[in-house]
């Protein structure tokens, strides 16, 4: 190589890393409009919850090789996605955990102690976490916010881009975005049919771990209800809310047409809903028979009509929900999506996207 050819590369290589430094620090704006600046690219970051992990891995193909700590939530109440994630990355094991859910059940000392460069919260954590989070700030830790719970459909795809903007992984984030978009849009381009139903629909958390009944609000994934196009007999009570708890007199009285029961893994397959990673499809059949032969809730038309259903209740935690709302938009309006497959949608986001590969019972329709 003479030495202009040398001296060529040598400019390009030197142009190239000076560009890739020159990214840091970063400003990124969170899903709670705060501006942050990251002045190092993250290699000790702490999760304020466990249930962050998953999103996390759609967004790095080893997200455990940048967590110092996390939440305990999966490891204590999705344990068959936990174990399966710690096959591939032992690492979870010995995990430090920082407490669960937020504000007094997080430890600040564990999170001083492990020294983050990064600290991400879920929204739905942040109003308990105020004097957590000032004492962070004031130590000159970077926090950032994401949501996939909240508000799903506003902020699922600026918390996968703002993971990306952290870990550098730009480029495949916007490969799940355009996905996720692509998805997404075949949906909503359908809810303008004349002939679009507008049934009564009941979405119920953890029948037989609550007492009866608690139902989502408009929020969280009371968002899909109302984006199909049904009738969410939660919402009027719970208008700004992801929910709450109702008697079954009120229910009753509603009637619901469709009605969605929420389960997951870590549940008693004797008294509630068992879905999710590992689940057996038998159980939760078995199961979700059993749930809706109670008194009260076996009145409602949906029960009578055969529109009862099961659905994973942390499909509300990650870029997932894109199966979950293919499967509300089929439940909701069958005859306006018949041609959605949600089955092969996540079978495309395990094989391109996640570095492991979640198998169980995450849906199901009950059979008569």
């Amino acid at each position: 190589m003479n030495n202009r050819l040398l001296k060529l590369l040598l400019i390009f290589i030197f142009s190239i890393s000076t560009a890739y430094a020159s990214e840091w620090p970063k400003e990124v704006t969170d899903i709670l409009g705060n501006k942050v600046v990251v002045t190092q690219k993250p290699q000790r970051v702490v999760l304020a919850s466990g249930y962050s992990f998953v999103a996390l891995s759609f967004v790095h193909e080893d997200p455990a090789s940048v967590l110092i700590g996390w939440g305990s939530e999966l490891k204590k109440f999705d344990t068959a996605t936990y174990e399966l994630y710690k096959k591939t990355f032992p690492k979870l094991a010995t995990l430090k955990t920082i407490g669960s859910g937020s504000g007094d059940e997080l430890s600040v000392e564990t999170i001083l102690s492990l020294s983050p460069d990064l600290v991400i919260f879920e929204a739905w954590q942040a109003p308990r976490s105020q004097a957590l989070i000032a004492l962070l700030r004031k130590s000159h830790i970077p926090v950032v916010f994401v949501d996939f719970y909240q508000s799903p459909l506003e902020n699922t795809l600026p918390s996968v881009r703002l993971l990306g903007q952290l870990l550098d992984r730009e480029q495949q984030t916007e490969q799940l975005i355009a996905f996720y978009q692509s998805h997404m849009e075949r949906l909503t381009s359908r809810l303008n049919d004349p002939k679009i139903e507008h049934p009564r629909v009941l979405l119920h958390a953890y029948p037989g771990v609550w007492e009866c009944c608690w139902t989502s609000g408009a929020g969280g994934v009371g968002e899909y209800i109302t984006l199909f196009k049904g009738i969410n007999v939660g919402a009027d009570k719970f208008p700004t809310g992801n929910g709450g708890q109702l008697s079954l007199e009120y229910l009753i009285q509603k009637n619901p047409q469709v009605y969605i029961a929420t389960g997951h893994s870590g549940v008693d397959p004797n008294k509630a809903l068992p879905l999710g990673t590992g689940v057996d499809m038998a159980l939760s059949q078995r199961q979700l028979s059993k749930l809706v032969a109670e008194k009260g809730l076996n009145t409602f038309d949906a029960v009578q009509n055969g529109r009862v259903y099961g659905f994973w209740n942390y499909f509300s935690g990650s870029p997932l929900n894109i199966v979950g709302a293919e499967v509300m938009a089929k439940w909701i309006q069958p005859q306006l999506y018949q041609d959605v497959d949600p089955q092969k949608t996540m079978d495309e986001m395990n094989q391109r996207f996640l570095p492991v590969t979640l198998t169980g019972t995450y849906w199901l329709t009950l059979q008569r």
